[in-house]
């Protein structure tokens, strides 16, 4: 059978929670170098569905999904590094990682890799770098680079203070359905900031945020 074949079989065991053939199944497929069935692995380990929980089997296959080509593999093989789960912690690991995943596209590698940049995580210090990343993570659709961006500017945090500019980005938030930069501007419109005060359109974006489905 097929890699993708047997991907497609193991998802639908992993939807009926039938897991010992949902892992069966993904495990034939990442043996043939399919990563989508690696990363469905990691996954499975790191929350613990069907399993026990166990990072270093997670982040042992999300690894390997790097390896094998996954962009988001390779964000989340980050993040444990950061976060020290099945590992020691070790920022410069994470930051090359990163680096890794922002270079194949995935616009949550390039949101943490302008925060390393901005936060000198694992790397030298770069406002501008980090700035630059964060902005076209959130041009490419990433609602919390655009939350962040937003924040920056209220709050005047490596860039002027400029709430014209912030609430540009909860726009593209809102466009982009994240929950929290809607929320942020339903706030912008009730207390009136930048924008006329409307607490029935607050009102509304608040409902709205709050109805989202999040897929």
């Amino acid at each position: 059978m097929k890699s993708d074949d047997l991907l497609e079989k193991g998802t639908n065991y992993l939807l009926n929670k039938e897991y010992d053939k949902a892992l069966e199944s993904f495990i034939e497929s990442s043996n043939d170098g399919n990563f989508y069935a690696t990363y469905n692995i990691a996954c499975m380990y790191y929350f613990g569905d069907g399993v026990d929980q166990n990072f270093n089997k997670a982040l042992e296959y999300f690894l390997l999904a790097t390896k094998q080509g996954d962009p988001e593999a390779a964000n989340r093989s980050a993040v444990m590094y950061e976060l020290g789960q099945g590992t020691n912690k070790d920022l410069k690991k994470a930051y090359n990682l990163y680096l890794k995943s922002a270079d194949m596209n995935s616009l949550s590698g390039i949101c943490n890799l302008a925060l390393c940049y901005l936060e000198g995580k694992g790397c030298n210090q770069d406002i501008d770098e980090g700035l630059k990343l964060m902005d076209k993570a959130s041009t490419l659709g990433n609602g919390i680079a655009s939350k962040l961006m937003a924040e920056y500017y209220e709050n005047g945090s490596y860039v002027k203070k400029d709430l014209s500019k912030a609430i540009i980005y909860l726009e593209r938030g809102y466009e982009q359905k994240y929950k929290e930069a809607i929320l942020e501007l339903a706030r912008f419109y009730n207390e009136g900031l930048v924008v006329e005060k409307d607490a029935i359109k607050a009102e509304e974006l608040m409902n709205y945020a709050n109805n989202l489905i999040i897929d």
